[in-house]
């Protein structure tokens, strides 16, 4: 509101009409509150966030692991793979 204020007074002061200075402030005063409003309703509260830290690190970890079993099964398939080659009974 204050900011409208001084836009009433800056557009007063430079000669326009106390009617259309009046609108205009009004005007911007509420395209400026519903983009405070839209901007507010984006942010995202700080529970949010945590749950969605707290799912992201453990599909993290889930990821890990099926990948650290792949790892380690191709690891004993070549070391068996040469150990039979080099060894045949």
């Amino acid at each position: 509101m204050a900011i409208a204020v001084e836009i009433y007074e800056a557009l007063r002061s430079a000669g326009a009409d106390e009617a259309k200075a009046k609108s205009a402030a009004e005007k911007f005063d509420q395209a400026l509150e519903a983009k405070f409003q839209h901007e507010l309703k984006a942010l995202a509260t700080r529970d949010e966030l945590e749950k969605g830290l707290s799912n992201l690190r453990a599909e993290l970890i889930k990821w890990m692991f099926i990948f650290w079993i792949g790892q380690f099964a191709s690891i004993v398939g070549v070391l068996t793979a040469i150990l039979f080659a080099f060894f045949k009974p």
